[in-house]
């Protein structure tokens, strides 16, 4: 007679799984472990084509495993992640999961990754001691190998694979035993990924826990008929978005794609975006700020169906755009019951349907300072500032008194909370400049190409091709428009350093009336919360702070300014100084003391930003290390400051 788990001890074991510690590469590295024990190999091709491979990704995130006789529902997805996350996955996880997740930039330390087409994998020497860091969050408990080895063997005959069960303690030993043979988990990682718990199963009948035919899923997997995650919340996404840099950086990394963007650049787009839904890239052109946005967009919206439109659009800005009606249309003055809208205005309207409010739409406004934006943009600027609601028309009246829509157009438009905005600006003689106004509601991130980026580039020049982004089948778009719209505090750990660091500058910027207000400030806290998020740090954990505060300063602080010498030099002295100083043993209160002195740019030696970058270079000499505190903004400060000492005049966008 068979014997197999039931659905209520698969049940009670995959929601403590969802529940735990475990990140969402958790179950990628179990896959990895399982592939090489069934190669009998200490290495695996990540390829679709090697059965080892796939039928580890079978055995651990399949819904309808091997050896289960049941047929995959039509809407049921073939996978889901329960190890910390519960996302339902697609059949594209099989190509584009596991293999992707093992390749990024931090799991170096865990997996190696050699040859190419395909690609393989093996264990790094020493890889246990980082495991903690990669695939394991805060919180309350670890995954419990109990739950772990039910799930592994919910489809399993117990009969056939196991001795003769004598009680529910010793199946639970066996169950373990088996979990750990089959995966070949070692102690060290055993200790590091799993807790021992005292026997979850004791107490209950046998009868609960054995039965006669293998559990079928949807009785332990709620919603995996409609693919909905299993847990509660999960569908407005309520996961975890720690592992989204790295799988980004992994697709566009490989050579299907060939798009070259870093892990720091991409962390300070995400959690810009996440902050604040607009978004501003300037810089070079041709330096892949549009491609950028696409593939992001891409990534995380999912591939329209047949006669459905996408929910990222590209819009080039014209030099004729004088006015809101570019983006937003207008009523048709001779017909009252017309409307003229225009794409940008469908892709809002197509985003704030109910049933795609957990689906980010992106807007992309391609060269945006072609023409005036105040002009063209001061609506929508408004709206994403207010939050309210704003008039496109005044509705007629029919015969029997009621409104008249107009081409149905409501005649109120308010931005839906899963609408993200980003902007391109290019820098020439032919643009505009943006108004303080515009850059005080915006991240201003700015792309440069330096001489190695080129090199890299010229050794095997391509243009990156996007398709890729639209098949991947990303899992974070509902946990990013659902953490956007939360309201947030800043980080525990860096609570008094952050207050610290902002009224440094606070102080530095009023000194020459350039001070920041609370919108600024607030933004650059929610910056600081989604960047520790994407860095997959501790709440507690403070390490990541001079990489966040540097972001801020350089993308929140130095856009707006813009000026003459006499203007600007004073305090881009006390900046420079205090972006790239050593503050060594001094108080802050000693500190700012010392970059007020640099403000009066009198004492060239000892506080000018070419003293300062002077000093980090003698330093560095000794030891290869150092570098400014801030360096993103102290590069920038200095580009900033040679402009004005060259041309008596600069502007942030122009350094």
């Amino acid at each position: 007679m068979s014997r197999y788990l039931s659905s209520q001890a698969i049940s009670a074991a995959s929601q403590r799984l969802i529940a735990s510690r475990a990140l969402s590469g958790f179950v990628d590295f179990l896959v990895l472990k399982r592939a090489l024990v069934k190669s009998s190999s200490d290495s695996i091709e990540l390829s679709m084509k090697n059965e080892n491979f796939t039928g580890a990704i079978n055995e651990l995130a399949g819904t309808y495993p091997p050896g289960m006789a049941i047929a995959l529902p039509a809407k049921a997805r073939p996978f889901i992640k329960v190890f910390g996350t519960a996302d339902y996955l697609t059949a594209k996880y099989l190509s584009n999961g596991a293999s992707v997740t093992l390749a990024g930039s931090n799991w170096r330390s865990i997996v190696r990754i050699f040859g190419n087409r395909p690609r393989s994998a093996s264990l790094e020497s020493g890889h246990e001691q980082h495991l903690a860091t990669t695939i394991i969050k805060a919180g309350q408990f670890l995954p419990a190998l109990e739950d772990a080895a039910i799930w592994y063997h919910r489809a399993t005959d117990l009969e056939q694979a196991l001795e003769p069960i004598s009680d529910l303690s010793n199946l639970t030993d066996q169950l373990c035993d088996s979990f750990i043979n089959a995966l070949g988990l070692t102690e060290a990682e055993l200790a590091i990924l799993f807790q021992r718990t005292p026997h979850s199963l004791a107490g209950i009948e046998i009868g609960d826990v054995l039965q006669e035919a293998v559990a079928d899923p949807a009785t332990y997997l709620p919603g995996l008929e409609s693919g909905m995650d299993p847990k509660p919340g999960a569908e407005t996404g309520t996961g975890d978005l720690s592992g989204m840099v790295d799988a980004f950086i992994a697709l566009s990394a490989s050579e299907a794609v060939g798009l070259r963007v870093t892990d720091e650049l991409l962390r300070r787009f995400a959690a810009a975006l996440g902050s604040k839904r607009f978004l501003i890239l300037t810089g070079l052109a041709g330096s892949g700020k549009t491609k950028l946005a696409q593939a992001f967009a891409r990534w995380l919206t999912p591939a329209a169906g047949e006669g459905e439109s996408d929910a990222h659009l590209v819009i080039p800005v014209g030099a004729d755009w004088t006015g809101s009606d570019a983006i937003l249309g207008f009523p048709d003055g001779l017909d009252t019951t017309r409307y003229v809208t225009r794409p940008a205005l469908e892709l809002i309207q197509r985003a704030a349907q109910r049933e795609l409010e957990k689906i980010p739409h992106f807007l992309i406004l391609d060269e945006m300072n072609l023409s005036h934006v105040e002009r063209y943009f001061a609506d929508l600027l408004s709206l994403i500032e207010s939050g309210d609601s704003t008039a496109l028309y005044r509705p007629e009246k029919d015969g029997d008194g009621n409104a008249v829509i107009r081409s149905e157009v409501e005649p109120m438009l308010q931005l839906p909370s899963n609408l993200f905005i980003i902007g391109t600006v290019n820098v020439d003689e032919t643009t505009y400049m943006f108004s303080p106004k515009v850059l005080d509601r915006a991240n201003v991130i700015e792309f440069r190409i330096e001489r190695g980026d080129l090199i890299k580039f010229l050794a095997a020049p391509r243009t990156p091709d996007l398709k890729p982004f639209s098949r991947a089948e990303s899992t974070f778009g509902a946990t990013f428009v659902t953490e956007s719209a939360k309201s947030l505090r800043i980080p525990n750990g860096v609570k008094d350093l952050y207050a610290r660091e902002c009224l440094l500058f606070f102080d530095l910027l009023s000194a020459h009336n350039a001070e920041f207000g609370y919108r600024v400030a607030n933004e650059a806290a929610r910056f600081m919360h989604f960047y520790r998020v994407l860095s997959g740090k501790d709440e507690d954990s403070v390490d990541w702070f001079d990489g966040a505060m540097d972001a801020v300063i350089v993308q929140k602080l130095l856009p707006k300014l813009h000026g003459s010498r006499t203007k600007l030099e004073g305090l881009l002295w006390a900046l420079a100084f205090a972006c790239g100083s050593d503050r060594g043993t001094l108080t802050p209160k000693e500190f700012l003391e010392e970059c007020k002195k640099a403000g009066k740019a009198e004492v060239e030696k000892a506080y000018s930003p070419e003293a300062v970058a002077k000093l980090i270079k003698e330093k560095k000499i000794v030891d290869e290390n150092t570098t400014a505190r801030y360096p993103l903004s102290f590069e920038k400060i200095l580009r900033m400051y040679r402009k004005l000492i060259r041309d008596q005049f600069v502007t942030f966008a122009e350094a």
